[in-house]
């Protein structure tokens, strides 16, 4: 490709009409409009619109009882899991209640390991699992999301050990 000489940059009527400083602005828009789709991909791949970084995140609770990892983006239709570590004492049926908006914006496909015992709870849930040895357990539900916008949902402990989990799903 050819440099651009100064001649080149002035506008001209032969052999084609141009309006230069036109053309520029139009040159400048078009760099913007790239620039400004490879951020909206670089986005995209760091899970800006579904799974990825800037997606999966993890809230715990202060005293550490109770543990969430979720996807804070989703699409509607799509299947995702989320995940609940519960800490209580050895061998014992730890309560938990997960409350809130869940139930409305997603459809629960799949709940391991089945709960000793569950319950409606006003909006929600109430699940009981058995712990290990080590007082730990944790409930895998693998959700589809079946809604659009936030939806914020509460999971808590019977002990008190709450945390807010927030997700959006898009279109």
């Amino acid at each position: 490709m050819r440099e651009l000489e100064p001649d080149d940059l002035h506008s001209r009527n032969y052999p084609v009409r141009e309006d230069m400083p036109l053309q520029r602005k139009v040159w400048r828009f078009e760099r913007l409009g790239w620039y400004g789709l490879v951020v909206l991909i670089v986005l995209t791949l760091a899970g800006l619109f579904s799974k990825g970084p800037l997606s999966t995140t993890e809230v715990r609770s202060a005293d550490g009882q109770l543990r969430v990892e979720y996807q804070r983006f989703l699409r509607n239709g799509s299947s995702d899991a989320l995940m609940i570590h519960l800490q209580g004492a050895a061998r014992k049926p730890l309560e938990v209640e997960i409350n809130g908006e869940l139930l409305q914006g997603f459809n629960v496909e799949m709940l391991q390991p089945q709960p000793l015992k569950a319950s409606a709870a006003g909006e929600g849930v109430k699940l009981w699992t058995l712990s290990d040895d080590q007082g730990r357990a944790t409930l895998y539900l693998s959700l589809r999301s079946d809604g659009v916008g936030n939806f914020d949902t509460r999971v808590s402990l019977a002990k008190g050990a709450t945390v807010d989990v927030s997700q959006f799903i898009y279109p």
